[in-house]
């Protein structure tokens, strides 16, 4: 069994031409997701800018960022994935 067939299997929704319902709402929870992550983003670049002490080091927030990105990147490609009947892996 190919890793295509298993993960077809596994989600129907990862199958071409078959979307999530409610797909405008799963889009806006992207949208959501990616606009949150920058304005924390910019919420601590400023705050260190502009001479705050946070309680976490350069290299902390660096791991943090990566961790978020790690977890939130893999997500949103697989709601990309289940909300776009466009997109998608065709079943053969």
């Amino acid at each position: 069994m190919s890793i295509i067939n298993l993960l077809l299997e596994l989600s129907p929704a990862l199958e071409k031409g078959k979307a999530l319902a409610n797909k405008e709402t799963w889009s806006n929870v992207v949208t959501i997701k990616n606009a949150i992550y920058t304005v924390l983003a910019f919420a601590l670049l400023a705050a260190k800018t502009f001479g705050y002490d946070l309680p976490i080091s350069d290299s902390q927030l660096l791991g943090l960022a990566a961790a978020i990105a790690s977890i939130a990147e893999p997500v949103a490609g697989f709601l990309h994935i289940t909300t776009n009947a466009h997109v998608g892996i065709t079943k053969k």
